[in-house]
């Protein structure tokens, strides 16, 4: 059956994702350049909260893409169009479990624990 529209869950998740990228990149940028201080612990710790939740959202999402039909492109697409979306689309979810896993990769490196949201500690990866 071809799906006509985007579920509700879809779009929110897209959206949602699309604002917590939004959010954590000029933080990161922002907080690169701080000193160290208790205002730079405390940016870290929201940067690494937001990427940690961004990396559950997309595992949510990635689940809900296998499970829910999206809509077909137009027909009228060039091929090449489709097969250039496709590997754009491919290449975002790829990224968007890369990023905030080398995020965490490197926190382990360094012997910083990750706690997400201050509540639950997360593994280190190395």
């Amino acid at each position: 059956m071809k799906t006509a529209h985007y579920t509700v869950t879809a779009i929110v998740l897209h959206w949602l994702m699309a604002l917590l990228i939004f959010a954590t990149f000029p933080l990161g940028l922002y907080m690169a350049d701080l000193k160290f201080s208790p205002t730079k612990l405390q940016l870290v710790s929201y940067h690494k909260w937001i990427g940690i939740t961004l990396l559950l959202l997309v595992v949510l999402r990635l689940f809900w893409r296998l499970t829910h039909t999206p809509p077909a492109l137009p027909d009228a697409l060039p091929r090449w169009q489709k097969t250039a979306s496709g590997a754009v689309h491919h290449g975002l979810y790829l990224l968007l479990v890369a990023v905030p896993l080398s995020g965490w990769l490197m926190s382990s490196a360094k012997g910083i624990q990750t706690v997400w949201f201050g509540l639950l500690p997360l593994p280190d990866l190395l």
